[in-house]
């Protein structure tokens, strides 16, 4: 069914920030007390195999149009080659990154607990048991939405909530906090409103 997606275990954005923070307590604490980027290339080449049995690949297989995707099936994060090599697009390199590693911690256990394969594909632009269902798309509760889910949890990995209010609290314009966190304007904009900093 191509209108069809799956809907996962309710999780608020707090679950999802405080899971987030977990990882970054144990790989990279200091990211947490102070203002800086998150080393999200070093955590997924070299812990999510670990931490999820999901191995990550670098690919000039992927449609131009897909630059990541995750197939619990396959216990593969994919990601477009030409994406990670291109230095003009580090900051969507990041984000991308981030957004699939929030795949992997937070679905693909879910679906690999009742047996179900599925690929999730991030482009620039009836049920099952364990509480994974399928649903239309526009019928799936936000938080539920495995794509909010993501991007929710990429969020706060890069951009944490604490050393994010530190910047803010000093006056520090949206390019600065923007630059520091290395990720792009408009991803630090949508985690803001997020955060309903705005």
């Amino acid at each position: 069914m191509s209108n069809s997606h799956f809907s996962f275990s309710p999780m608020s954005g707090r679950q999802i920030d405080q899971l987030a923070n977990s990882y970054l307590s144990y790989y990279q604490p200091e990211a947490l007390r102070n203002p800086a980027p998150f080393d999200v290339h070093r955590f997924v080449d070299t812990k999510l195999e670990d931490l999820t049995g999901v191995v990550p690949v670098y690919s000039r297989d992927l449609p131009p149009e897909i630059y990541g995707l995750t197939d619990s099936s396959e216990n593969r994060l994919e990601i477009q080659e030409t994406l990670a090599e291109d230095p003009f697009q580090e900051k969507f390199f990041r984000s991308t990154l981030a957004h699939e590693a929030g795949h992997c911690i937070i679905h693909v256990p879910q679906l690999r607990k009742i047996n179900r394969g599925h690929v999730f594909r991030q482009a620039k632009e009836d049920g099952a048991e364990g509480g994974v269902k399928l649903y239309r798309k526009d019928d799936i509760p936000l938080y539920c939405n495995p794509e909010w889910q993501a991007f929710r949890f990429a969020g706060a990995l890069l951009i944490p909530e604490g050393p994010l209010r530190m910047m803010l609290a000093s006056n520090a314009s949206t390019s600065e906090i923007a630059d520091t966190f290395n990720i792009h304007p408009a991803f630090l904009r949508s985690r803001m409103k997020a955060l309903k900093l705005t």
